[in-house]
């Protein structure tokens, strides 16, 4: 049964990758964006700036969307390595150098869609074979202090002290604009790491960090060429949630969660099958936990669930929901698993994750003829979904 199941995972994740040519693209508009803001014009030509991918496309776990046309998120840092400080600069002034050299970019190009300034990032839209947006954060390195304050968290909790060293060393300060002292200079800003999560993520991916940071190359591309069963087993269930809440998005697990308690779970080595087994276990620890703290492995500090009590946020009930989507998640992928009628697994797999199987593929699954896809609808807890949705 393991290798039927590893195989119809397998013949699913195929369906929900993106193609290489979507890889290829985002690559070429990360070099070309770099190339931009490092010519000799430019406004932080003198800060040594470096920017480099993050999110998914990092990780190598992007999928395809569920609407055709809606467009990829494609997140970048822009970090500024020196002459600029908490002391030289405010978070508003870091985020106006980086803003303003992103419109040129975006006249340069031809862009249409205007620059949107967001929170945390500049945000930039553009078409070419497949529409995309960047989202771009300003960020500064962080300092030394900030950097043993991280060393010596993630080593309590256990993680390699090599590991740990390196990951700290890719510590940013960025901008909020919802941050108290955002137009002010102050040593107090947000802290982020996302080069570090990488790290530990690839690490996780590779089934140890010596081995790995032998030969690491966190920097400039993402990893897409040859993916392991912990990047398919993230990508099938952030498919599968992505269906479920398509129509409330706002209230959707975040791929941080997912993609940390997956990574925590993996044991590199494991088949696609043992893995989604392993990981659907893992998740369903946390729910039966009724933990409301999700470390962030490379910060403990952080909670990547606080948005699930925060009051702004208790009319999405994200906790309810990404409970309730465990559940879904559970006992579709049970039924694609341990399944022994192909007809019913095709079903069960269309269903759960809004596709319709080649005929070609439904052999792979044993049926020799297709049946069409049975549509499900998955009520949501909290408010309804529409006219809400909408305001």
């Amino acid at each position: 049964m393991t290798a039927d199941a590893d195989q119809r995972l397998l013949a699913l994740w195929q369906e929900v990758d993106l193609p290489e040519r979507a890889y290829e693209l985002a690559l070429r508009r990360y070099e070309d964006l770099g190339e931009w803001l490092a010519r000799p014009q430019s406004r932080l030509v003198a800060y040594d700036t470096h920017v480099f991918v993050q999110g998914s496309f990092a990780f190598g776990t992007p999928i395809r969307p569920v609407i055709e046309g809606e467009e990829f998120d494609l997140d970048f840092s822009c970090k500024l390595r020196s002459r600029i400080s908490q002391q030289t600069h405010t978070q508003s002034q870091l985020k106006k150098l980086v803003g303003d050299e992103l419109a040129d970019y975006r006249t340069a190009r031809g862009i249409q869609k205007p620059l949107t300034e967001k929170n945390r990032c500049w945000r930039l839209s553009y078409k070419d074979e497949l529409p995309f947006h960047m989202d771009v954060v300003p960020g500064i390195r962080a300092d030394d202090a900030r950097r043993r304050v991280l060393i010596e968290a993630m080593q309590v909790t256990g993680i390699d002290a090599q590991l740990a060293q390196e990951v700290a060393r890719r510590a940013l300060w960025i901008t909020d604009m919802q941050h108290k002292d955002y137009a002010q200079i102050s040593d107090d800003w947000p802290s982020s790491n996302p080069g570090g999560y990488q790290l530990w993520f690839l690490s996780r991916m590779h089934g140890g960090v010596r081995r790995y940071l032998a030969e690491a190359q966190v920097d400039p591309a993402p990893v897409y060429r040859s993916k392991t069963p912990l990047q398919q087993v993230v990508q099938l269930l952030k498919r599968h949630r992505d269906v479920m809440f398509q129509d409330d998005s706002d209230r959707k697990p975040v791929s941080i969660i997912l993609t940390t308690v997956a990574g925590g779970a993996y044991i590199a080595g494991e088949s696609l099958s043992q893995t989604m087994r392993r990981v659907l276990q893992a998740l369903d620890a946390v729910r039966r936990s009724n933990m409301d703290f999700i470390p962030n492995p490379v910060n403990p500090a952080e909670n990547f669930a606080d948005r699930w009590t925060r009051p702004d946020c208790i009319h999405l009930q994200l906790k309810t929901n990404f409970h309730r989507w465990i559940g879904e998640a559970m006992r579709d992928f049970g039924k694609i698993l341990d399944g022994t009628d192909p007809r019913q697994v095709v079903e069960s797999s269309e269903d759960a994750l809004k596709l319709t199987l080649s005929e070609a593929v439904r052999r792979r699954f044993g049926v020799i003829a297709g049946a069409p896809a049975i549509v499900r609808s998955v009520q949501l807890q909290g408010e309804p979904t529409r006219p809400w949705a909408d305001q």
